[in-house]
C-alpha cells in the first residue's frame, strides 16, 4: 500500500512549465506583438534617417560650444527665476563694466567676465583678456569685446559658448533678442567691416564701408541692421545712416545728415529705431518712415541709457553742466518724460521693462527714480558707482567689488 502511495505522487524534481499546460495560442496577441515589433524597427530605422540627414545638413553647427549650451543652459530657454540682489561681492578688477542680462547682471573687468543671477548666485565666470571690455547683451546671449581689439566671446546665462577673431580692430557690435549679432571692425586697409551672424552663429553677409563706424544697432529679431557713420569732408564732419536686411544686398534705407555727428544707435524691443546725433533725436519706425525728430540744436546729449523697454537721454541746457535736460522715450518711441534737473548729471539709465518709472538719474549724491505723472523718488549714496542696473528685482547700483540695491534702507 505504500509503495503504490508513493508511486502515484508526483515528481518534486519534476518542472512544471506553462506551455505543457497551455497548448492553444491567442492570435490576436500574436499580431498586436508583430505590430509593435515591426513599429519599433521602423522608429530606429527613421531615427538612423533622421541622424544622417542632420549631420549632413547641420554638421558645421553640431560643435563642442553648441553641445555645452545644449547640456548646462538647456533649463534657461523656459526663463529665469524672479529674485532680488541685496549685494553681491566679487574680486576687484580695473577697467570694469556692466549690462543687465537674464534678469541679472553681466560684468567684466581686466581679467574675466561673469553673471549675477537674479538669487545673486555667481552663474559662471570665465578668464578674458580684454584691455577696456565692452559688454552687449540679449534676451538669450551676451557678447563681450575689447575696443581694438580682436577678438570677442559669446555667452549664455551659464557658459561660454563661441570665441571668434575678427579681420581687425573692433569697434563696435550689438546682441538682438534672437541671437543674432553684428561686429564691426576696422580692416588693415584703413576701411570698415560689418559681419552681420545669425542666431546659429554662422556669418550671413558682410557690409564693406569706406566711412567712419561709429556704431551699429540690430533688430530684436535679428532682421534689420543699422549702420551709423561720420564722414569727413573739408571743413565738417556729416552723418550717414545705412540701414540693411541681413542677407539683402542693397540698403533698405540710406541718408546723410549734413554737419551731424553721429553718436548712438538703438532699436527699441517694438522695432523702431532711435538715432541720436550731436545735434539732433530722430526715431524711425520698421518701415525706416521718419516717426519724429527733435533738434537739440544748444543742448547737446551727455549722455543716454538704452534697455529694450526705451531710451533716456540727458542733454545739457547750459556750459557748465549744472542744469540738464531728461528726456525718455518708451519702446514706441513715445516721449513720457522730459523735465530739467538742476543738478550735474553722471550718468541716466533705462527702465527695466514693465517698471513704473520712466528712467534713473545719478547725480554725485543722489538717486532719482523718474515717475512719469507724479512726484519723483530719490536714495542717498555714496562711494564710487560705476553704473546703474534696473532689473525685476530693483535697481542695483554697480561698483568695483559690489553690486548692491540703490533704493536698500542702509543704502
Amino acid at each position: 500500500m505504500a509503495n503504490e502511495k508513493a508511486e502515484n505522487r508526483p515528481d518534486p524534481k519534476r518542472r512544471i512549465n506553462v506551455s505543457d499546460r497551455i497548448k492553444n495560442e491567442n492570435p490576436y496577441y500574436i499580431k498586436v506583438s508583430d505590430r509593435y515589433r515591426a513599429a519599433g524597427f521602423l522608429l530606429l530605422v527613421l531615427f538612423a534617417v533622421f541622424a544622417a540627414v542632420m549631420l549632413f545638413r547641420f554638421g558645421e553647427n553640431i560643435t563642442y560650444d553648441n553641445l555645452v549650451y545644449l547640456a548646462r543652459d538647456f533649463n534657461t530657454a523656459i526663463g529665469t527665476d524672479k529674485g532680488s540682489i541685496s549685494m553681491v561681492r566679487f574680486t576687484e578688477q580695473e577697467e570694469m563694466t556692466f549690462v543687465p542680462f537674464r534678469d541679472g547682471v553681466a560684468s567684466a573687468g581686466s581679467s574675466d567676465v561673469f553673471f549675477i543671477g537674479p538669487s545673486g548666485d555667481v552663474e559662471f565666470s570665465y578668464a578674458e583678456n580684454f584691455t577696456v571690455p565692452v559688454l552687449t547683451a540679449g534676451e538669450k546671449y551676451l557678447l563681450a569685446y575689447s575696443p581694438g581689439g580682436r577678438n570677442y566671446s559669446v555667452y549664455s546665462s551659464v557658459a561660454r559658448i563661441s570665441s571668434k577673431e575678427t579681420g581687425g580692430e573692433i569697434v563696435a557690435a550689438d546682441m538682438s533678442d534672437t541671437g543674432a549679432y553684428t561686429i564691426s571692425f576696422r580692416t588693415s586697409s584703413g576701411k570698415y567691416d560689418v559681419e552681420i551672424y545669425g542666431d546659429s552663429f554662422k556669418r550671413i553677409m558682410t557690409v564693406h564701408k569706406d566711412k567712419h563706424v561709429i556704431d551699429t544697432a540690430i533688430s530684436p529679431d535679428g532682421r534689420i541692421v543699422a549702420i551709423v557713420s561720420a564722414v569727413e569732408g573739408d571743413l565738417d564732419v556729416s552723418a550717414e545712416l545705412y540701414v540693411v536686411r541681413a542677407g539683402d544686398s542693397e540698403p533698405l534705407f540710406r541718408k546723410a545728415l549734413p554737419s551731424s555727428v553721429p553718436l548712438v544707435a538703438e532699436f527699441t524691443s517694438a522695432g523702431n529705431l532711435l538715432v541720436i546725433y550731436d545735434d539732433c533725436i530722430e526715431l524711425y519706425n520698421g518701415s525706416m518712415e521718419l516717426i519724429s525728430s527733435e533738434d537739440l540744436s544748444g543742448t547737446p546729449p551727455a549722455c543716454c541709457g538704452t534697455s529694450s523697454s526705451g531710451i533716456v537721454i540727458c542733454c545739457r541746457e547750459n556750459a557748465l553742466g549744472t542744469k540738464n535736460r531728461i528726456v525718455s522715450y518708451n519702446a514706441d518711441g513715445v516721449k513720457i518724460y522730459n523735465e530739467l534737473v538742476a543738478s550735474s548729471v553722471l550718468e541716466v539709465a533705462a527702465p527695466y521693462p514693465g517698471s513704473d518709472s520712466a528712467g534713473y538719474v545719478r547725480t554725485s549724491s543722489e538717486i532719482i527714480k523718474l515717475i512719469p505723472e507724479g512726484k519723483n523718488e530719490s536714495a542717498a549714496y555714496s562711494g564710487d558707482v560705476i553704473r546703474m542696473v534696473d532689473t525685476p528685482g530693483g535697481l542695483l547700483l554697480c561698483r568695483n567689488g559690489t553690486v548692491s540695491s540703490a533704493f536698500a534702507a542702509s543704502d
